[in-house]
Parts: structure tokens; C-alpha cells; sequence
């Protein structure tokens, strides 16, 4: 079947999010009276669900404490402290005359939909997925599961749009293609060695590259 539908990532993807994680990272660690390792980067945690990242860092005795005190940063402020990469408003403006466009993101769901409100994205995309509170440390792949089951999508009508190994295994995890993204937070080197059956380089080249991997013309 064709392709019609695209899953977008936010932070990393659409959004560059980094000033208001990271920001809110420093925030939960001065807040518990943790230092922060000077060889520790902090950007290899944003994507992941925010438990996975804290069990990493902090271990699992801190898990809860830590989220609750990053969320209420980030609700409070450092969900705002983003901004659009160039060219991803005109590239999704384009995306959506010919395919439905969503959002499949492990940030909590209210905060994606504010973000996405607030920046002017919401109009191209019909639908917006998150985490929810009952289940914060939803994986990616369950994520997107809910999304094919939500609107009766087989895994060949739909493809994921990503930055991280997590977007690329989650498809994965469905059979789905995906796409990975080189101006967010994840590596050439991770995407590649987790399989994206494309890399896009730049947000102007995404309507290209999505009918190239529609066509089956691949280019990694």
C-alpha cells in the first residue's frame, strides 16, 4: 500500500528543544543536590523517556523525585525555550498537501500540544501523540502502535521521521521504514548502525527524500 501517513519526532526533529531540557536537567540536579559530572553529556538524554534517562543517571531510588521535579520545570518554563529549525515549517507545509502528518514524541502529550500550538505547526498535522500521565515511560514502538492501531494504518502506509535510535527502533518494531534526520540530537554513526532506511540532511530536503523512500529510490 502507499505511503500516507508520516510520524514526526518533535525534539530534535521539528523542534530544537535542547536551551529548555537541558536547562531543566541542571535544574533537577541543583534541586536534588546532585553535581553534574564534567565528562557527562547531557544531550544524549533527550529523546529517551525521561525515566529511562533519570534511572541512568541518578539510579532507580531517585527515578520518581527527579521527574516530577524536571516536569514542573518544564511545564513552568522550559517547555517554551525552543525554536523551529529552519526550514521544517515550509518542508511540513509541503508534506501536508500530500500525506496526513503526526506527531509521535515521549514528551508528556500536553506539553506536545502547547508546543506544537505555540510554534504554528499544529495546523499541518492531524493528530498529536504523547506520553500520558499513567504511563510516562511509554517506549516509542508503543507509541507508534497506538497511533496505527488509532487510525487503522498498516505499517506500509505509514513511515517515522526521527533523530534518535528510539524512533528508528520503534518503526522497527513495527516493520515500519523510517527516516533519520541529521540536524537533531542522534549521531550519523547511531542512526545508521540502527537501521533508518534513509538519512535526510537538512529540513528543505524531507519532501524529496520522503518521495525518493516512497518510490523505493533509497539514499543513506
Amino acid at each position: 500500500m502507499p505511503v500516507t501517513t508520516l510520524l514526526f519526532d518533535l525534539d530534535g526533529t521539528l523542534l530544537e528543544t535542547e536551551p529548555g531540557i537541558l536547562g531543566c536537567y541542571r535544574h533537577t540536579f541543583r534541586h536534588l543536590g546532585v553535581s553534574i559530572p564534567e565528562e557527562l553529556n547531557l544531550r544524549e538524554f533527550i529523546g529517551p523517556p525521561l525515566q529511562d534517562s533519570f534511572r541512568k543517571l541518578l539510579g532507580e531510588e531517585r527515578v520518581d523525585a527527579a521527574v516530577e521535579i524536571y516536569r514542573q520545570c518544564y511545564d513552568q518554563k522550559g517547555k517554551l525555550e525552543a525554536s523551529l529549525y529552519e526550514g521544517i515549517h515550509p518542508a511540513v507545509q509541503t508534506l501536508s498537501a500530500t500525506y496526513r502528518l503526526m506527531v509521535a514524541t515521549s514528551k508528556r502529550n500536553s506539553f506536545a500540544q502547547e508546543m506544537m500550538e505555540h510554534f504554528g505547526l499544529a495546523p499541518y498535522f492531524t493528530a498529536i501523540y504523547g506520553v500520558h500521565a499513567q504511563n510516562l515511560s511509554e517506549s516509542k514502538a508503543s507509541l507508534i502502535g497506538r497511533i496505527l492501531h488509532d487510525h487503522r494504518l498498516t505499517p506500509t502506509e505509514a513511515v517515522m521521521i526521527g533523530d534518535r535510535a528510539f524512533d528508528i527502533l520503534g518503526a522497527k518494531a513495527h516493520r515500519m521504514r523510517s527516516v533519520g534526520v541529521l540536524w537533531g540530537y542522534g549521531s550519523l554513526e547511531e542512526l545508521q548502525s540502527h537501521g533508518a532506511d534513509l538519512l535526510c540532511q537538512e529540513p528543505a530536503s524531507l519532501p524529496d527524500d520522503i518521495a525518493r523512500l516512497r518510490s523505493g529510490r533509497l539514499r543513506r
